[in-house]
């Protein structure tokens, strides 16, 4: 703990909206993981499987519906989307199952904006850090003239630690963005798959 305090002092003011911003994406990227891992609990494929062997033409797929919305997962609240719309053109229940998609996308990308301007933010702030501790520097050459390089290397470690600190953090959250990026691409992409997959045991056309 005395570390850390020690760690806050060194990097000077912006060390505390730079601690902030690092528990803030912590908390984003929790939050998003556990999002994940309920909206993947069930593999697509395997709930597709379920579904060929549950639907029915004579109860309208019912049991199908019953059985997906035991699922809670986004690609179960698309299938029902789809099986209610069973009845209409192939193109149609396209429609109705993108509509739902389009529904579901916003959630999983949700709060990663607020990664982002995380990422953008902290380098800025890690160099205004940067700036306050040259100027601090500055100031002590000038009240004390070159015979103190103690307080001008204080003011130099000051910047460096508050700089480290910002690009530390903005690496580390742009990881966990690209990370949680592709997941909602591989999402999109599954769907268009898995989307079609249905459509065409809806209508007919599954072979």
């Amino acid at each position: 703990m005395n570390a850390l305090m020690t760690y806050l002092h060194q990097g000077g003011l912006m060390m505390y909206p730079l601690i902030i911003c690092s528990i803030v994406a912590i908390g984003i990227i929790l939050e998003r993981a556990w999002t994940f891992r309920k909206a993947t609990m069930i593999d697509p494929e395997e709930l597709l499987d379920e579904v060929r062997g549950a639907y029915k033409t004579d109860d309208k797929g019912a049991a199908a519906i019953k059985l997906l919305e035991e699922a809670h997962t986004p690609f179960a609240r698309i299938f029902i989307r789809g099986i209610k719309n069973a009845d209409r053109p192939a193109e149609n229940i396209d429609m109705a199952m993108s509509q739902e998609a389009a529904n579901e996308i916003p959630l999983l990308e949700n709060y990663l904006v607020g990664l982002r301007t995380i990422i953008t933010v902290t380098p800025l702030l890690g160099l205004l850090g940067t700036i306050a501790g040259m100027i601090a520097s500055f100031k002590s050459v000038a009240a004390a003239g070159l015979s103190s390089p103690t307080a001008v290397m204080s003011g130099v470690s000051e910047a460096l630690v508050s700089t480290a600190t910002g690009i530390g953090i903005a690496v580390i959250a742009l990881i966990f963005y690209n990370y949680f990026g592709n997941l909602v691409k591989r999402f999109v992409e599954d769907f268009e798959y898995y989307g079609t997959e249905l459509t065409n045991l809806l209508t007919g056309r599954f072979a």
